[in-house]
């Protein structure tokens, strides 16, 4: 049987994951047909391009793949920072009951879960761009980008975490009086 977190882990990829076919067709279709070729659904996954073209088609799909990882990534921890379940604030939970957006109000394991989906995703590109462009296939500015997105999205990941480490560490203290007089 799966683990409750691997099952996690693979239910939050699913998003992603059909974010990059999307952005793979969407952008293939886009590119190749501004760069004058024919494109249908038989060919888009096997278009007959010339090299330079095919640079630019690929570094295309990797910039808006590297944008969607971090924007990804972005909404994970801005729900991870305004809307986690142990530090909303009473008038923000009213706010989205009011607004019926109270699926963003979560718990520590699905944004935490979510956040290093992201992250790994983030990798993944970077990986994926630093290889390409080692084989010539696509431009060192994607390498640059991805990497600095994959870098910043760990440091906020991170800062993050500690909040909720730091936090845990407050509440499982023990009141200390304070002398009113003073």
């Amino acid at each position: 049987m799966f683990s409750k977190i691997l099952f996690k882990l693979l239910q939050e990829s699913l998003f992603p994951i059909m974010g990059f076919i999307v952005i793979k067709v969407l952008i293939t279709v886009v590119s190749a047909t501004s760069l004058g070729y024919a494109v249908n659904l038989a060919n888009i996954f096997n278009l007959e391009v010339s090299l330079e073209h095919y640079k630019i088609i690929n570094s295309d799909i990797l910039l808006w793949f590297a944008i969607f990882c971090f924007l990804g990534m972005t909404y994970s921890l801005i729900k991870s920072l305004y809307f986690h379940n142990t530090h909303i604030s009473p008038r923000t939970t009213m706010s989205l009951f009011n607004f019926r957006v109270r699926f963003l109000i979560q718990d520590s394991f699905h944004l935490f879960s979510q956040s290093i989906v992201w992250l790994l995703f983030n990798y993944v590109v970077s990986f994926l761009a630093l290889f390409l462009f080692y084989l010539d296939l696509s431009s060192l500015y994607l390498v640059i980008i991805s990497i600095l997105f994959s870098l910043i999205a760990t440091y906020l990941l991170a800062l993050d975490i500690e909040y909720e480490i730091e936090k845990e560490e407050m509440e499982s203290l023990p009141e200390v009086f304070v002398d009113e007089n003073a």
